[in-house]
C-alpha cells in the first residue's frame, strides 16, 4: 500500500539507503494506523453528531501512503486512489444508480479536497492544521470523510537539502438513512466553495513556512503558483455555478486566521533580505484585497 513520486523512487533507486529510509518513513505511519484510525473515528463521529446524525453506516474504509519530496505538488496518484474506492463503494450499495456523488463535476471536486488535505498534513503551519480532516456530503445519505497525518525525514546525504515526507491518507465513506429522507439539498459547488477557502489556508501556510526558513523563495514560487492554478480552475467552476454563500463567511466573520499568519510572516520576511521582497510585495496585495 502506498505510492511515491519520480523523484523519491530515482532517489531509493540509486541508493540503497535511501529505499530503506524511505521504508522507515512509511513503516512508521503504518506502525501508527491503529491510533490514527481511532482519532479519525471519532472525529467522524462527532461530526455526524454535530450535524443531528444518528444512523450512519460505513461502506468504505482504507488508507493509503504516499512519499514525496516536501516541496512537491502532486495531483495524480492519490486522489486517483480515493476516487476509485469511492466509486467502488457506491456501486457496491447499487451497481445500477446513477447518484450526483458519481458526476464528474462532484468527482472533479472531490478529488481536489483530497490534495488540499494530503497537502495540509504536510504543512508544519498552523493555518493548515484545520484541514487535515475533512467531511464532504457528496449527495443525499452519502458522506465522504479523509484524515491525513505526515512524518519526514531530512538526510542530505541520501535526500540532498531537502525534507522527504510520507503523508498516511485514510478514508472512511458512510451512509445516512435519515439524510437521505431529510432530502437536505446537494451540490458539488458547496465542495468547492469550501476546498477554494482550504486552498487559500495552504497559500497562507506557505508564507509562514518560508518566513520559518523550511522552505526557499524558489520553493515558495513553485508551490504558490500551483496552488493559484487550482484556485483558478475551483473558482471557474464557481462562477460557471454561481458561487454560494460559504464564499461569504470569511468576508464576515472579520480578519481571518490565514490573514493574519499571513500579515506575521510578512513582518518576519522584511528583515530577511531583499530576495524576499517580491513576495511580501505579492503578500500584501493579498492582504489589501482581503484575498483571505
Amino acid at each position: 500500500m502506498g505510492c511515491n513520486s519520480g523523484s523519491v523512487d530515482d532517489a531509493a533507486k540509486a541508493n540503497i539507503e535511501a529505499k530503506k529510509a524511505v521504508k522507515k518513513l512509511q513503516d512508521a505511519l503504518e506502525h501508527d494506523k491503529d491510533s490514527i484510525k481511532a482519532k479519525f473515528f471519532a472525529e467522524i463521529d462527532d461530526s455526524f453528531a454535530n450535524a443531528n446524525i444518528t444512523d450512519g453506516r460505513q461502506i468504505g474504509y482504507s488508507y493509503d501512503i504516499k512519499t514525496e519530496y516536501t516541496s512537491e505538488f502532486s495531483l495524480d496518484k492519490i486522489s486517483g486512489v480515493v476516487l476509485s474506492a469511492l466509486q467502488a463503494a457506491i456501486a457496491a450499495q447499487d451497481p445500477t444508480a446513477k447518484t450526483p456523488g458519481t458526476s464528474p463535476a462532484a468527482l472533479n471536486a472531490y478529488s481536489d479536497v483530497v490534495v488540499a488535505v494530503a497537502e495540509a498534513a504536510k504543512s508544519s503551519s498552523e493555518s493548515a492544521a484545520s484541514i487535515s480532516f475533512s467531511m464532504n456530503r457528496l449527495s443525499p445519505g452519502l458522506y465522504a470523510f479523509l484524515y491525513a497525518s505526515s512524518t519526514n525525514i531530512k538526510d542530505e546525504g541520501l535526500f540532498g537539502t531537502e525534507a522527504v515526507t510520507s503523508t498516511a491518507i485514510f478514508y472512511r465513506f458512510m451512509q445516512s438513512i435519515d439524510d437521505i429522507k431529510n432530502e437536505a439539498a446537494f451540490g458539488e459547488a458547496l465542495i468547492d466553495a469550501a476546498n477554494l477557502l482550504s486552498m487559500k489556508t495552504l497559500q497562507a501556510g506557505l508564507t509562514d513556512r518560508l518566513a520559518k526558513g523550511e522552505i526557499t523563495p524558489n520553493d515558495w514560487e513553485r508551490l504558490d503558483g500551483q496552488y493559484s492554478g487550482m484556485i483558478d480552475t475551483i473558482r471557474d467552476r464557481l462562477n460557471a455555478a454561481g458561487q454560494p454563500p460559504v464564499l461569504k463567511q470569511r468576508a464576515l466573520a472579520g480578519q481571518s486566521s490565514d490573514e493574519q499568519i499571513v500579515l506575521s510572516a510578512i513582518k518576519k520576511l522584511s528583515s530577511m533580505g531583499d530576495e524576499y521582497n517580491a513576495i511580501i510585495k505579492q503578500s500584501q496585495s493579498r492582504i489589501d484585497s482581503n484575498y483571505f
